[in-house]
């Protein structure tokens, strides 16, 4: 399950840094991030940045990596739980 774990934790870390990089990258990082936070887009994007485990995750099904579609799963709950919680403070 590790093998589907961790991708299924980084790819969204990933493709928001990848988001920052492509459009943002004249402004620093931290203040990009304190921006987003300020204007109740963090989470949002963060939302949109889980969806590539959804491919992830179909390729594994695909590949009959049953165990690593399942790590993929746990780490989309996770940032689900996260989700959930930031919404609720």
């Amino acid at each position: 399950m590790r093998f589907g774990f961790l991708p299924g934790l980084l790819l969204p870390l990933v493709m928001f840094l990848a988001m920052y990089l492509a459009r943002y990258n004249e402004v620093g990082f931290w203040e990009y991030v304190q921006n987003l936070w300020r204007f109740f887009m963090l989470i949002k994007l963060l939302t949109l940045c889980v969806l590539p485990n959804l491919l992830l995750f179909l390729y594994f099904i695909r590949m009959k990596y049953d165990l690593a579609a399942r790590g993929v799963l746990m780490a989309t709950f996770l940032y689900a739980f996260f989700v959930v919680i930031s919404k609720v403070l």
